[in-house]
């Protein structure tokens, strides 16, 4: 375990870095899913980076992710 993933860890499986781009981690997988300034998610796992042009690009892992933010937001 590297020092950025103890972190992440550490905050709750996520963390803000200096360009304003926050990083989540699911527990047990080595990917990384980033919520930017311009609101736009991006994860670094096959099926999200062989998706064809569209729209909506998404993946699993950011479903997980969204799902995690808006319980963080409304406070479950």
């Amino acid at each position: 375990m590297n020092l950025l993933e103890k972190i992440i860890e550490t905050f709750d499986g996520q963390i803000i870095d200096e360009y304003d781009i926050t990083h989540y981690k699911i527990p047990g997988k080595k990917y990384d899913i980033q919520l930017n300034s311009r609101r736009e998610w991006s994860c670094d796992c096959p099926a999200y980076r062989w998706q064809k042009k569209s729209k909506i690009k998404s993946c699993k892992h950011i479903k997980w992710a969204k799902a995690k933010r808006f319980e963080w937001l409304v406070g479950s």
